[in-house]
């Protein structure tokens, strides 16, 4: 199984005190973006939340039109994040996308989890999860036995990638995911953004996997699975001079810095995990 993930890519409609340079900078950079992020072939494309800067109908449209003429149906994948429901609820975004907000998926190699984190208020930009989803997050812990889980969501576990433990940077603590998660028998990988910066930690048999954001670091992660070995690569496109594009419209977001340490640390760009009954070996 393979699969082309992206971070928070924060695709706006409109830019603050915009001129031609900036918004010619903004659809340039989007426009090939996702033309090499759709380009790659593999059995799902997902973003792990904050696709949209502004929740706004027209920049989900511009971006589903782009998929929909690429990918079969149920092969684009999405987490809701904080961003994403600044304007719509998340009953509209269902109706417009044609995706749960959260759900499952069981293949040969693993099964996918895609989590709903977001709230819907935009003063408050931390991670929940509401009593239904973790009723149904705790059943699915325990359904698959040795079976590899792949979870996506836009916030991270408390305390475990970088800045998660920062106010408003993870899952709200309280709700203890982590021991909802430790309960699966396997080996699992959550992949999270929302924190800009790229990190990657082990705990007991999961990894936790974060992704920076797409104007920071224009790159995708290629995840591979087959017999029994997971690979983990970060790729960053070439397709045109992001990083130029994405300093000319980035001023024009709204409550968006870019993060000076992005890249994270040297280990944060590749992992190779071997899977077992038992504990995972890792390889950087």
């Amino acid at each position: 199984m393979r699969l082309i993930v992206m971070g928070d890519l924060h695709y706006p409609a409109q830019l603050v005190e915009a001129d031609d340079q900036m918004i010619e900078a903004r659809d340039a950079f989007y426009t090939a973006y996702l033309a090499e992020f759709l380009d790659f072939s593999a059995d799902y494309h997902i973003s792990i939340g904050d696709l949209t800067h502004a929740g706004e109908p027209l920049e989900f449209d511009f971006i589903m039109s782009k998929v929909q003429k690429v990918l079969p149906q149920g092969r684009f994948l999405y987490a809701l994040g904080n961003h994403d429901t600044h304007a719509c609820s998340k009953a509209e975004l269902e109706a417009t996308t044609g995706q749960k907000r959260y759900l499952v998926i069981e293949e040969d190699e693993a099964v996918l989890l895609v989590l709903d984190t977001a709230g819907e208020n935009a003063d408050h930009w931390g991670g929940m999860i509401d009593e239904e989803q973790m009723d149904w997050l705790r059943g699915q812990m325990n359904m698959y036995g040795q079976k590899t889980l792949l979870v996506f969501a836009h916030h991270p576990v408390y305390d475990t990638t970088a800045r998660s433990t920062e106010p408003m940077m993870s899952i709200d603590p309280e709700l203890d995911l982590w021991s909802v998660l430790k309960e699966h028998q396997g080996q699992g990988v959550y992949f999270n953004g929302h924190n800009h910066v790229q990190s990657v930690i082990q705990r007991d048999q999961w990894h936790f996997v974060q992704m920076a954001a797409v104007p920071d670091i224009p790159a995708v992660l290629l995840v591979n699975l087959q017999d029994q070995q997971m690979s983990i690569h970060t790729v960053e496109l070439q397709g045109v001079c992001y990083q130029e594009l994405a300093r000319t419209f980035a001023k024009g977001l709204y409550d968006y810095e870019p993060h000076p340490d992005a890249k994270g640390d040297n280990h944060s760009a590749e992992r190779i995990f071997t899977l077992s009954s038992g504990k995972k070996e890792m390889t950087p």
